[in-house]
């Protein structure tokens, strides 16, 4: 096949990240594809010629891209882990705790006490310090995202001690988001998932084109849902398989476009990881 033009290539993505149209309604006898909609169906049929739903190239993700044209942020996985926020993967610790919420407070209060030190006036609200805590490691209610699909799809396909997995890349289209999840709306962002495109507080989420989504932690202590199986009519997912066949490849085409590894991650850790990548 001839090889892609890359800078048409970049142009129609930057495009498609900034569309905000809304979906026409499901339509039927169309592609099928793994894609959960409004009408609660598993899977509905998308609109478009017949295509692979998997994602080997950077042609191919542009042409799911013109299928989906509502989707506004994405996100990449190096396996076909379930959809759930990281605090959701350590489910013994909180056999501790009352809930999921309280385990979930518990952690930030004892994270915001002891970095007190080292936040500044503008980063010491709730949802900023969330955000600072996902970013640092600790494990909480939000699922790290991107507006950019370029820049999910390199998840999927960044390290390669996980080529011998399929990769998982997900698209989100929603009615509405915040910036901040205030006290006010607590009842809302505690029983429902809400799209979260928060102050960009650090150069690395500057570079990721950060967004995320927050989790609505019950007030249990059973195992956390998946979201692919939580059935909210304000959020439409979409998943695509990225074979572990075409990570190796798939990496080359994300660098010949600018998404590496040290320009993500644009400090001594992010550089240090390219190289390690790169040249060992």
């Amino acid at each position: 096949a001839d090889a892609p033009n890359y800078r048409i290539l970049v142009g129609t993505l930057c495009a498609c990240t900034r569309r905000t149209i809304l979906r026409s309604p499901v339509r039927e006898n169309r592609t099928q594809g793994s894609v959960r909609g409004r009408s609660g169906n598993w899977p509905f049929y998308l609109d478009g010629p017949v295509m692979n739903m998997e994602i080997r190239s950077i042609k191919d993700l542009l042409a799911i891209l013109d299928l989906h044209e509502s989707v506004e942020i994405f996100r990449g996985q190096a396996r076909n882990w379930p959809l759930v926020p990281s605090i959701g993967r350590i489910s013994d610790a909180v056999e501790g705790w009352d809930d999921w919420r309280g385990f979930h407070e518990g952690i930030i209060t004892k994270f915001r006490r002891l970095a007190h030190p080292f936040l500044t006036n503008e980063s010491k609200e709730a949802t900023d310090i969330w955000v600072l805590a996902q970013h640092h490691g600790l494990p909480t209610r939000l699922i790290d995202t991107t507006t950019n699909p370029l820049k999910a799809l390199f998840f999927s396909v960044c390290d390669p001690k996980n080529d011998k997995h399929d990769g998982v890349f997900w698209a989100f289209s929603f009615w509405s988001w915040r910036e901040e999840l205030s006290e006010e709306h607590r009842h809302h962002w505690e029983s429902e998932l809400v799209p979260l495109m928060p102050a960009q507080l650090n150069q690395r989420l500057i570079a990721q084109e950060g967004t995320f989504i927050s989790y609505p932690l019950p007030a249990n202590k059973d195992p956390l849902v998946p979201i692919e199986k939580i059935d909210q009519d304000s959020i439409e997912l979409s998943k695509f398989i990225v074979p572990a066949e075409a990570k190796f490849n798939l990496r080359n085409e994300l660098s010949r476009l600018g998404i590496q590894y040290r320009l993500l991650f644009p400090d001594l850790d992010g550089i240090s990881r390219g190289i390690k990548l790169s040249d060992f």
